[in-house]
């Protein structure tokens, strides 16, 4: 590729990293230098102010989906129709100059993972979209792995804001977990549970709420006696007080990623997941869940790698922490006047994810359920 003039970055290999940390931090420079210069391209695209790169760039164009071509020949199984499918698809997005400067610079073709994250974001393949974020994935022969530390997966997912973020989370579940002795806990939109990755005890007594397409249980827990404690549920988290079984059980409830769905100003939907989740919890049980904040990294998935999502419904992204923690205690005085008087919930903490240098990218509530006698 031609690296443009004013980097100093050409791809991501060029990112120094240091000493061997779970989560990096990204230099300063290299953050004005592709995450947001890719999401800028990618919205004067979108306004229709820079041309497509067809028109801009065609030499570069069909030079990145012939490499793409060839990893998907000589790399994966799929049938010339399943080949010729992808590369249509890879064509009509690399029109966005965005995401060709993001193919080039991460040198996409060469990483299975990198083309697999893609082909289940445009799919809205949002579980298996989540796992990547963990540096677990499909191979291009579909096997799920750990991603190599040698991939440019893994370094890109080693500075990249929201990939921590979603890192941090899960961990401080399982850690959670482990330190106060959960032996019965519900995941609200749990996906394919990214926390099995950070250590889940055997014996927990885990339920999944969640309506999307989600990996085989074999897959996602190979060990047969801990797949025994798992319960997916196959339906949306507001049917969770439906099931009687579960009523005042749970020691835990945690609702991470999903906040961001949830229309709190004009339907209280927020208020109403978290009605849903104290339902499920027995006396001084507790309820986790997030708010993501409006980062260049964020700006960057949206705009650049197309995340899916409804533009007649948009996503609830918060401008600033301190805008997210208001709202927060809003909604919580909120649940509590709804609960009117048979119960409460107290907040037990606020915590917000800083990662240098994208700034605080989510907050975390914990809160408690006290009966009222």
């Amino acid at each position: 590729m031609t690296p443009r003039a004013n980097t100093i970055f050409s791809s991501a290999w060029d990112i120094p990293r240091g000493d061997h940390v779970d989560f990096g931090r990204l230099p300063q420079e290299a953050l004005s230098a592709w995450a947001g210069h890719q999401a800028e391209l990618s919205e004067q695209f979108r306004q229709k102010l820079i041309p497509a790169t067809s028109v801009s760039a065609p030499t570069r164009k069909q030079c990145m989906v012939a490499r793409v071509y060839e990893a998907l020949i000589t790399r994966s199984e799929l049938s010339r129709k399943e080949v010729g499918f992808r590369i249509e698809q890879v064509d009509a997005y690399l029109e966005d100059p965005g995401l060709l400067e993001n193919f080039e610079f991460f040198e996409v073709p060469s990483s299975d993972f990198m083309l697999q994250f893609y082909f289940a974001v445009w799919d809205r393949r949002i579980a298996e979209v989540m796992g990547y974020l963990h540096n677990y994935g499909k191979d291009l022969q579909g096997v799920v792995r750990k991603v190599p530390e040698d991939d440019v997966w893994y370094q890109m997912s080693y500075f990249e804001g929201m990939n921590i973020n979603e890192r941090i989370k899960a961990k401080s579940i399982a850690d959670f977990i482990k330190q106060h002795d959960v032996v019965r806990a519900t995941s609200f939109g749990g996906g394919n549970i990214p926390e099995r990755l950070y250590g889940l005890p055997a014996g927990l007594l885990l339920t999944i709420f969640d309506d999307g397409p989600v990996s085989p249980l074999e897959e996602l827990f190979p060990d047969p006696r801990q797949r025994g404690g798992i319960n997916y549920i196959h339906e949306r988290l507001d049917k969770a007080p439906l099931h009687q079984e579960l009523l005042g059980t749970q020691d835990l409830v945690w609702m991470h990623g999903v906040s961001m769905y949830l229309n709190e100003q004009e339907r209280h939907e927020m208020t109403g997941a978290i009605l849903c989740g104290i339902a499920l919890l027995k006396p001084g049980g507790f309820m986790k869940y997030d708010y993501l904040i409006w980062t260049t990294s964020m700006r960057r998935v949206i705009e650049t790698q197309c995340w899916p999502y409804d533009p007649k419904n948009p996503m609830v992204i918060f401008g600033f922490p301190e805008k997210a923690v208001l709202q927060g205690q809003q909604t919580i005085a909120l649940v509590n006047r709804q609960l009117a008087g048979k119960a409460r919930i107290d907040l037990v903490s606020t915590e917000p994810t800083r990662i240098e240098p994208w700034g605080v990218t989510s907050v975390r509530f914990t809160v408690q359920k006290q009966l009222i006698t």
